[in-house]
């Protein structure tokens, strides 16, 4: 596995100023970052037909992420061009995904409130494992890490990101435009806060 680890010296930054940094690098990028969610959402619903077709989905948005990520560092994205790195950390992102899955469904059911506390603090785990080439359990350790100081800044982005996925949900195809821009918020805000 290669390891493509970028380290950024940034500060972070203000909520507001992430949206609209993050909005024109969408906007810069429009035609990559809408044909790249096409195939990333076409190549799951082709890979969902077949049980180990499901298995290799979370190494498609690993590599998009991975694009994505680049994306935000001024890197030319070529589209179409982000699998191979997903499949470089295929079986870390699914086990993560499990486990990400596992911990979420049972905080939710255990008062909902557990469930949001942990996609919060774990919000970061795809982006530091694709840009680190960190193993699952020190994803998930760094992404608490990260978030631990400045818990209620992230809640607030996710709430922020969560009512934005839910208007594209609703309209639909506004979701090739929300998917790619959310993916470069949490991006831009996960590489401005390391260290």
């Amino acid at each position: 596995m290669e390891n493509n680890k970028i380290i950024v010296d940034n500060n972070s930054i203000s909520i507001e100023s992430l949206l609209k940094s993050s909005f024109k690098i969408f906007l810069d990028n429009i035609v990559v970052c809408i044909a790249n969610t096409i195939i990333a959402i076409i190549s799951s619903f082709l890979l969902a037909i077949t049980i180990i077709g499901l298995l290799a989905i979370p190494a498609v948005w690993g590599g998009y992420i991975d694009s994505i990520i680049k994306m935000t560092l001024g890197e030319k994205i070529e589209i179409g061009k982000f699998f191979r790195v997903g499949f470089n950390y295929w079986s870390t992102l699914l086990f993560t995904n499990i486990m990400y899955f596992i911990g979420i469904i049972l905080g939710l059911i255990f008062f909902i409130i557990p469930g949001i506390y942990l996609m919060i603090r774990w919000i970061f785990v795809i982006q530091i494992i694709v840009n680190e080439g960190l193993n699952s359990s020190e994803a998930f350790t760094k992404s608490g890490e990260m978030v631990s100081n400045k818990f209620w800044e992230v809640a607030t982005i996710f709430v922020i990101c969560a009512i934005i996925e839910t208007i594209g949900g609703f309209f639909g195809i506004l979701l090739l435009a929300t998917i790619p821009y959310l993916s470069i918020v949490l991006s831009k805000y996960y590489i401005s806060n390391l260290k």
